[in-house]
């Protein structure tokens, strides 16, 4: 890739912008980084080495604070982004562009090459995935071999998955044979500033087929190491294996990951709420970002916690309206009944740690309510979850084999974990396919609310000829206007990747 401007300044100095250095620095954990540092031409000489530059992929791959400029990725902007690009401004959400710039534009639907949130994300996806690339690439300098299966396996799924969230972002939805022009595909390491070349973009399947590719080879690597601590797992592969057969309409072998994940073992925490602004892993985290006081996605003015929580001097930048939790909520929202426990708003908690349910009132604004998916910086932020695959499940068994009367059995039982631990009834049976695709549908917003998930939903449903539309906006998901631009940084350095 040849990169921007102020990258590639910043790449003449040494190499690899935040890239961990193993002689410079010893990381027992992937918080135990300090944020700027490089790697020299021969850094990569041993395993010590090699497995800090992968706490230093991960550091960027979950979007740990990077400073103003830095991209959130995973644990913060790939999120939000999406979250904001479904959402109707006023009507839904409002948002203080005085606290947190560079995100309107997404709650509008107009979104310029110039936003700096665009090019701080697609920066640092590009500097992780080259740091990625330089793990794999010298990989045999690992002696031992379970050392270097594991370290290949986690470098391949880091750039699987970024990959994979990157083309959902920055490229249309996958269609037919999907060769529309996407992003560029880079698996080679940048090693100098000689090679840097002026990329090209390949195609949405190139993308999706690499990331399936690394993935594939990831899941392998790591089944036998469990849930692997905070790390990507071999669950976690299987989970985003999934995630991409779904979008490729290829349900079939979503299910057989999908059957893998939910096999593990991962639990349904015991409310909804529960599953939310913990302090460690819950029995439903499949994939989390772990946060510390001291390394986190944001404090104060960046990250999911300071948009979200009112509990602060300004209230929450992301503030939801009250039409926004109850029976008349616009086009692609859940119209939460009264019984379901993720509906109920806390009006009296006045701090993060007496909030007891997934909404509560805004501090500041009252006329709002916040999210109390994520209240405290130093929370984990779920990634995938272990309710999502059984949608994800349910909603593949459906596309796989739509008929009638009794519906499958499993597709009915997925659903139904998910409603009752809610506080909903079960659904029966007798429910004709049509039903229950509109309840399964129903049930994916209310469930993934805010998560980031939606967006890329209604895309997919979209594509699939089902009819939906962005909120009261009537715009089509399938509009170039909610494919990201490459950043203008990019464009003025590589001419002719953005035509």
């Amino acid at each position: 890739m040849k990169a921007s401007n102020s990258t590639l300044r910043k790449m003449k100095q040494v190499l690899a912008f935040i890239l961990i250095a193993g002689t410079a620095i010893s990381c027992d954990s992937l918080l135990d980084i300090e944020a700027e540092n490089s790697l020299s031409g021969d850094i990569l000489t041993d395993q010590s080495s090699m497995e800090s530059a992968l706490n230093g992929a991960y550091y960027n791959f979950f979007g740990i604070n990077d400073g103003s400029d830095g991209g959130e990725l995973l644990g913060g902007d790939f999120k939000l982004i999406a979250t904001l690009l479904t959402r109707q401004v006023n009507l839904e959400v409002s948002w203080d562009e005085t606290n947190a710039p560079g995100y309107e534009d997404f709650v509008r639907k107009s979104v310029l090459e110039t936003n700096i949130r665009v090019e701080a994300n697609w920066r640092r996806a590009y500097e992780t995935i080259n740091i990625v690339n330089e793990i794999i690439a010298n990989i045999d300098i690992v002696s031992d071999a379970a050392a270097r299966a594991r370290i290949e396996g986690e470098a391949k799924a880091i750039r699987g998955i970024l990959y994979f969230e990157m083309v959902r972002l920055w490229g249309p939805q996958y269609q037919g044979s999907g060769s529309d022009p996407a992003i560029p595909l880079l698996i080679d390491p940048i090693t100098s500033v000689e090679g840097i070349n002026t990329p090209t973009k390949a195609s949405v399947s190139d993308i999706y087929n690499r990331a399936k590719t690394d993935l594939n080879d990831a899941s392998s690597a790591l089944e036998n190491l469990g849930t692997n601590n905070e790390r990507i797992s071999y669950y976690a592969c299987e989970a985003y294996l999934a995630k991409i057969e779904m979008q490729m309409n290829e349900y079939s072998n979503a299910i057989n990951h999908l059957n893998n994940v939910i096999g593990g073992p991962f639990q349904l925490t015991a409310t909804p709420d529960a599953a939310f602004s913990n302090a460690s892993n819950t029995t439903e985290d499949i994939l989390a970002v772990q946060q510390t006081a001291a390394n986190n996605t944001g404090i104060n003015t960046s990250g999911l916690s300071a948009f979200f929580n009112s509990f602060n001097d300004f209230g929450s930048t992301m503030r939801l309206q009250p039409s926004a939790l109850n029976s008349t909520f616009l086009a692609n929202n859940p119209k939460f009944s009264g019984a379901d426990l993720r509906a109920r708003i806390d009006s009296s908690a006045t701090s993060a740690d007496q909030v007891n349910g997934l909404y509560y009132l805004d501090q500041v604004n009252t006329q709002s309510v916040s999210s109390a998916k994520y209240l405290r910086s130093t929370d984990v932020i779920p990634l995938v979850r272990l309710a999502e695959m059984h949608l994800d499940r349910a909603e593949s068994i459906l596309e796989s084999n739509f008929i009638g009367s009794p519906i499958d059995a499993t597709a009915l039982s997925d659903l139904n974990a998910v409603r009752t631990r809610a506080g909903l009834p079960a659904l029966l049976d007798t429910l004709s396919a049509s039903q229950f695709y509109d309840s399964l549908i129903l049930e994916r917003n209310r469930e993934l609310l805010y998560e980031g998930v939606i967006f890329h939903d209604l895309k997919r449903q979209a594509a699939n000829g089902l009819f939906v539309r962005i909120t009261s906006s009537n715009l089509d998901p399938l509009s170039d206007r909610f494919v990201l631009p490459i950043p203008q940084s990019e464009c003025d350095a590589s001419p002719g990747l953005c035509n």
